[in-house]
């Protein structure tokens, strides 16, 4: 299975798990952006709702690739004051990923199920299935490339992905920049053909960090309620120590994540 560097994210490349059929051109240039064996990101998120409102979220997203090379992605949420210290992980797995979300009000760990995986978390328009694909770790999708196309004067591939029934799209279409393999479009589409989210990328804000790109900044628009959120990647380390238990479902009340992004 492809693994994708994200933001989330990731760990947080912007772009998606691709199933194995697709030509080897696109995995080739996909995998370019992968870290050897973890990555730390500082994020924020700025949701704005129809009305003009926003919302800022502070968070950090850890992501590691354990020996079995299945992945694992924990966000720790820091600001605002009402959900410090909230916690979403994601446990590569078969035939489903795992996900659990704690919530330090409530004093205990849920595992989400397939109902709640179109949710939108934390009030963002991104839900807990578009984490999962933006971290790159999902195995249901069926995928076919189409012919090459011009973005906003860039060459970019074009893979159409086809999700299975639990999840809330039918159909997601890719658009990787050809130079730097970041997805700088994506369109979401849910029952019935309807586009519901759009994500988008401004190559400007794609940099180099090592031998990968990161796209610093990404939109994700809801087409349907009018609303939107960037997510602005702040700072990133990649291939640095990270303990195992903090992607440990039963230690996720108890054990921190290292304060290193922090400004």
């Amino acid at each position: 299975m492809s693994r994708l560097f994200l933001l989330l994210l990731l760990s947080l490349q912007m772009t998606l798990a691709l199933a194995m059929e697709v030509p080897e051109v696109v995995k080739s240039c996909l995998e370019k952006n992968t870290p050897t064996s973890t990555s730390a990101q500082a994020i924020e998120l700025r949701a704005r709702d129809r009305s003009g409102y926003e919302q800022v979220l502070l968070a950090n997203v850890y992501w590691k690739r354990f020996p079995d090379n299945r992945s694992r992605v924990l966000m720790h949420f820091n600001e605002p004051l009402d959900v410090r210290g909230a916690r979403f992980l994601i446990i590569e797995n078969e035939p489903q990923n795992d996900m659990y979300i704690y919530m330090p009000d409530l004093l205990m760990v849920h595992k989400i199920t397939s109902k709640r995986i179109s949710s939108s978390v934390l009030g963002t328009d991104f839900s807990y299935e578009d984490y999962e694909r933006l971290h790159g770790i999902l195995t249901d999708l069926k995928a076919e490339q189409y012919p090459d196309e011009v973005l906003a004067g860039r060459p970019v591939y074009v893979v159409n992905s086809y999700p299975d029934d639990d999840s809330g799209y039918e159909k997601i279409s890719t658009y990787i920049d050809i130079e730097t393999c970041v997805a700088v479009k994506t369109d979401f589409y849910e029952r019935g053909h309807q586009l519901g989210k759009t994500m988008t990328v401004d190559p400007a804000a794609i940099q180099k960090e090592g031998n990968i790109h990161v796209p610093r900044e990404l939109l994700m628009r809801d087409v349907r309620d009018n609303t939107e959120t960037q997510m602005v990647i702040k700072k990133i380390i990649t291939d640095l120590p990270l303990d195992d238990e903090l992607f440990d479902p039963e230690q996720l009340k108890q054990k921190d994540a290292q304060p290193l992004l922090t400004d």
